[in-house]
């Protein structure tokens, strides 16, 4: 029986299609029609969703066929069990994974608190942590609505096979053994008849990625994709190539001066622990300044607010150079011990003058000598940059110059500084015998290791949607689809629907019926972060490891994700998926830090802690590990390759993970490849002109996550729509008033917003909130807002790969 996909979110029609025989608890999904209503109180929604998920939970909701393996059995008792309890586990509504507590009783998740033993809701510092965790930990309003979501009615509740054309939304229910079995069967289907090279594979960046990453190697695609291409991987490069290390941690906390270059901490947090570190900072004298198009929320907590141009950012951090060059305000101590090609640097700024840059970004030139002064005199000192430099077309070098200036000032990894943190988590198995490598380490769809040298691992986003378009280099033949909605995350919104429509066959595995789902073959529902398990190692500057694990059973009779991909990893035959997910996570602890899962489940608020902050880790001495091996130019690397130090004299030091072992302000590896070894100034591809006269630019806030959180209702009360910013003063240009509906128009899209005046944007910018303009999702999610992607270009920054979201010119004119 062929239904429509808001059919599907309705529980009464779901048992007119006999979806019945997939649990034994008709009345449950009858209790569950009484939350439709999002109107619905939030006492009243606990107590309904309450009755209906410990019927669930009692009765049981078995899947036809397939043993699930994902919980122990002494687990799966404690989850029945109805007597009150606090399980530690971590949140997933965004990408921090903050450490949570969860009151279950009866099976409902009652109430989230914080984890105070987990410190990515306290402090990235250990001693802070130590100091501070006894006040409490921090969560954002998303960990606070997670049971909204949890216990969203418009969740899919059963696997669907499309039954009319591609993005009809025309459905029939099929059971989990059936899904299990077609998605095997064309999966093999297309690797018989195009080779394994034909399946491309795009998922979220953290969760359950390693089930994912291990089945596209026993297929044998090399072409396995994940969300950071979409985050931050511009701002990785470009820290990488300066000081060797791609994601130095702030220390807000300690610090007395930091310089934030299109961040948005407090809004856009990250981290729930940076709110709590930077009014820390604050109340110890940090003054905080901040360089944005926007007037975020970080900014209006800023002692100063410096609006510039988008893309610009780099241009400023080069007029700050030359004066911290030119006025000898740099660290000469360390330049000479700790960087190479400081001479090659201050050659290149001699002629990048305030007045320079202050034409490109609109900063006037007092200000950018006057906070280059306030930088070099003030110590310790943070210089941080996140997405708003990063996704741009000159993104790399943008952020190279930016990662420069704590370098001419020493400012890495010392207190109150940029720290590189000290990461251990899980041993991810190797290869396991039978598996496709040979075919799975071949030449990639998108470009990656050739046309982007030094992209990153999870792959370029853009090339492999256009090459599933144009069939160059070759043609993709099906796409699979696990916690991403494609469509709306990708920039260009177009293409990425005719890349999907070109595909021979679609899988999603996705909480809801989103705009990529809506385009599957087949789409299969996804879990609930209080549903499944993962090990976060946390983003923290000392080790520290948690543990997500369940702490209910899915209400929609569903499987977590990483179980249905080993499920089909079964049934195509590969070896290695014969083991349930605790096994595989247990393995993966004790290869790891030492411990198995049952030991992480012990300790205090499910959380390991592995040591303290070290710093000036660069100056450590080092244990040569087993097969070492010293090129001649001093650097050390293990049996691996891996590089792990570098001589310095007699002594064998950790140093920075660069080609020369320093800090380089100038990249020979980098020029090796056709690119600028300066931290070189580009306009960006795409600017204002030829009738495309404003900036756009999106950004993000606490209230939602990416695309996916715009079908809570206790978060689109926060936050309904999304109004397209702009000053008054532009405004008045245009004749545009204040709630005035518009059009909004690029070369690429065209669509209407309602204005919203502000003095808090820069007058040549307009800007909207990410994640907004649903046409699917849920009954709250669609048609609010403007989809911000649609207006862009598509492109990628020709260095990292970095999917370019912000870099967009447009036009705006009453509707």
């Amino acid at each position: 029986m062929a239904v429509t996909e808001d059919e599907l979110c309705t529980p009464e029609s779901l048992w007119g299609m006999e979806v019945s025989k997939l649990s034994k608890n008709k009345p449950t999904e009858s209790i569950l029609s009484e939350i439709v209503c999002a109107k619905c109180s939030r006492r009243k929604f606990l107590q309904v969703a309450g009755l209906a998920t410990a019927a669930t939970a009692l009765g049981g909701m078995p899947i036809v066929g397939q043993k699930l393996r994902t919980i122990s059995a002494a687990h799966a008792e404690e989850l029945a069990s109805g007597a009150p309890k606090w399980i530690y586990t971590c949140c997933n509504m965004c990408g921090g994974q903050s450490g949570i507590k969860v009151l279950v009783e009866n099976g409902i998740v009652k109430k989230i608190e914080p984890n105070d033993f987990n410190p990515i809701g306290v402090a990235n510092i250990s001693t802070d942590f130590a100091k501070e965790k006894s006040r409490g930990a921090r969560m954002c309003p998303k960990g606070n609505s997670a049971v909204k979501s949890l216990y969203d009615p418009d969740r899919l509740k059963t696997p669907v096979r499309r039954v009319g054309e591609r993005g009809s939304g025309k459905w029939e229910p099929i059971t989990w053994d059936e899904a299990i079995s077609e998605v095997a069967t064309r999966l093999g289907e297309i690797k018989q008849k195009y080779g394994p090279q034909a399946l491309v594979w795009f998922s979220e960046d953290h969760s359950f990625t390693h089930v994912q990453v291990d089945f596209c190697t026993a297929y044998g695609t090399p072409n396995y994709h994940n969300h950071s291409n979409l985050c931050d991987v511009a701002r990785k490069l470009g820290f990488k190539l300066v000081m060797g290390d791609d994601r130095p941690l702030a220390d807000f906390q300690n610090s007395k001066y930091t310089l934030l270059f299109g961040w948005n901490p407090l809004g856009a947090t990250k981290w729930a622990l940076l709110p709590a570190i930077i009014n820390r900072g604050r109340e110890n004298g940090m003054k905080l300044v901040v360089v944005d198009p926007v007037f975020s929320a970080t900014a209006a907590k800023a002692d100063e607010w410096v609006p510039i141009r988008p893309g610009a950012d780099g241009a400023m951090a080069l007029g700050m150079g030359h004066v911290i060059v030119t006025e000898k305000l740099y660290d000469k101590a360390f330049i000479d011990e700790w960087v190479v090609g400081f001479d090659e640097y201050a050659e290149y700024v001699k002629d990048k003058t305030p007045e320079w840059a202050e034409k490109i970004t609109s900063v006037p030139a007092d200000t950018i000598r006057r906070i280059a002064r306030e930088l070099a005199a003030t110590k310790p000192a943070v210089v941080d940059a996140w997405s708003g430099p990063g996704h741009h077309t000159n993104a790399t070098q943008g952020t190279r110059a930016i990662a420069s200036l704590p370098a001419l000032l020493g400012q890495y990894d010392k207190p109150g500084t940029m720290v590189i943190p000290d990461k251990k988590g899980g041993k991810h198995r190797s290869d396991v015998a039978g598996w496709d490598t040979t075919n799975a380490k071949g030449a990639r769809v998108d470009g990656l290791g050739t046309k982007y040298p030094f992209g990153h691992k999870s792959g370029i986003y853009v090339e492999a949607r256009d090459a599933m378009i144009s069939g160059k280099p070759y043609q993709p033949k099906a796409a699979v689809f696990v916690f991403q909605n494609f469509v709306m995350s990708v920039p260009n919104g177009a293409k990425n629907r005719e890349a999907v429509k070109n595909m021979d066959f679609v899988l999603c595995v996705d909480t809801h019926m989103s705009e990529t789902a809506q385009m599957a073959d087949i789409v299969v529902p996804g879990s609930h972060a209080l549903e499944r398990y993962d090990l976060n190692s946390n983003w923290v500057t000392f080790p520290a490891l948690a543990l997500r694990q369940p702490a209910v059973k899915s209400w929609v009779g569903g499987m977590p994700e990483y179980e249905f991909v080993m499920a089909v990893a079964r049934k195509m035959g590969f070896p290695g998926f014969d083991i349930s997910y605790e096994e595989l996570l247990d393995a993966e602890l004790k290869g790891g830090i030492k411990i198995g899962l049952a030991d992480l489940k012990a300790l205090p608020g499910a959380t390991w802690i592995g040591g303290e902050t070290k710093y000036e880790k660069y100056a450590a001495e080092i244990k040569l590990p087993d097969g070492a091996v010293t090129s001649d130019k001093g650097v050390i690397k293990d049996a691996s390759g891996k590089q792990v130090g570098m001589k310095k004299g007699d002594k064998s030091v950790r140093g920075f993970f660069t080609p020369s072992g320093k800090i380089e302000l100038y990249a020979k590896k980098f020029a090796e490849k056709g690119f600028d070894a300066n931290p070189a100034y580009t306009d960006p591809e795409v600017m204002p002109g030829e009738g495309y006269d404003l900036y756009l630019v999106a950004w993000k806030q606490a209230e939602h996550t990416h695309t996916r959180t715009f079908n809570n209702a206790w978060l689109m009360e926060m936050k309904p729509d999304n109004p397209l910013l702009m000053n008054s003063v532009t405004g008045k240009k245009l004749g545009i008033k204040d709630g005035d509906e518009v059009w909004i128009e690029s070369a690429y899209a065209k669509a209407k917003s309602r204005v919203q005046f502000t003095e808090g944007i820069h007058p040549e910018v307009v800007g909207l909130q990410h994640g907004y303009g649903h046409s699917a999702l849920g009954k709250i999610a669609k048609g609010k807002g403007t989809d911000d992607g649609q207006f862009c270009a598509g492109k990628a920054e020709l260095a990292s790969g970095q999917a370019i979201t912000k870099e967009i010119a447009v036009k705006v004119y009453k509707a």
